[in-house]
């Protein structure tokens, strides 16, 4: 049976690298039906540019947004957008391997609502034979409190069921888009882990998720707020069974506790007992260790503010 696919795109100012991102979806040896894009009000070239390739190429889907959505409210729409039962996703700056869809759709277990594979970030050249970070375990199955602190399934390496997306309500603005899909996911089926670098992410200065230039503290003070939003939207999350319920309802006050407090040993204690799923993607010789360490750092935190 032939699996037909469309692929989703939103863009930004990207004129630079998009270009080079469209080729590499268009040339992959499974075929794509149709090449969603939806511009979020660029100011620069790029839909003067994807207008040209889409002249040239009825596959190409231009969609442009008359005010500025934010890139995750961006991508719900493009995933909304999108006819044909795989969605595969895309960020405009990337490149991926030719063989990317063909690999994971062969790939893909009937049963799973989301497929993603490895990917590596880079600046300036196409990497050669890059090596996969050994030091993270990636996340798959049907464990949403394994997501519940950290995600390692990235939307740009995802590839997702439309009859999945039909079940879900909307994203919530204040959260990553894909951490949201991957959590939904978890309930909807699971996630499947393909271990192979099929997509390089490109990181520069124009990156939305890559934050530079601040200090280990500041990282720390900008997660803490990120992570509270998040634990609001994944308490809003139906077909939780009451034991996750309860966990996410302690975890949310805990953490919010935290954020007005200089220290909480009650989160502490909370994150060090759940330390195998909280943080079971780290990959550490003495994974106690780490842990308690990581726990810690968000618990007693005098001084970060």
């Amino acid at each position: 049976m032939n699996k037909l696919v469309s692929v989703v795109m939103c863009t930004y100012n990207g004129a630079h690298y998009v270009q080079e991102q469209i080729n590499t979806i268009l040339s992959q040896t499974h075929p794509i039906e149709e090449l969603i894009i939806v511009d979020d009000a660029s100011s620069d070239d790029t839909v003067q540019l994807i207008s040209q390739l889409a002249k040239k190429n009825e596959r190409i889907k231009l969609f442009c947004n008359q005010i500025n959505l934010g890139y995750t409210l961006n991508f719900q729409k493009a995933i909304q957008l999108a006819s044909f039962e795989y969605i595969a996703i895309a960020d405009q700056d990337d490149y991926w391997v030719n063989t990317k869809l063909e690999k994971m759709l062969a790939a893909m277990k009937p049963h799973v609502a989301c497929i993603y594979c490895d990917s590596v970030r880079f600046s300036g050249t196409i990497p050669i034979n890059p090596k996969p970070n050994k030091k993270n375990r990636k996340i798959e199955g049907s464990d949403p409190i394994q997501l519940a602190m950290f995600n390692t399934v990235s939307g740009h390496a995802m590839i997702i069921k439309k009859s999945f997306t039909k079940k879900l309500p909307l994203i919530p603005a204040t959260v990553y888009y894909d951490w949201w899909l991957a959590m939904q996911a978890t309930i909807h089926g699971g996630i499947q882990f393909f271990p192979e670098i099929l997509v390089y992410q490109r990181a520069h200065e124009n990156n939305v998720t890559i934050q530079k230039g601040l200090s280990e503290k500041q990282h720390r003070n900008a997660y803490r707020k990120m992570l509270q939003l998040h634990l609001i939207a994944w308490l809003a999350i139906p077909n939780l069974d009451a034991t996750q319920v309860k966990f996410f309802k302690t975890f949310h006050t805990l953490w919010s506790q935290s954020l007005h407090q200089s220290i909480n040993i009650r989160l502490f204690c909370f994150l060090v007992k759940h330390h195998k799923e909280l943080f079971y993607y780290k990959v550490r010789k003495f994974p106690l260790i780490s842990a308690v360490k990581v726990s810690f750092l968000f618990s007693f935190n005098r001084g970060e503010r």
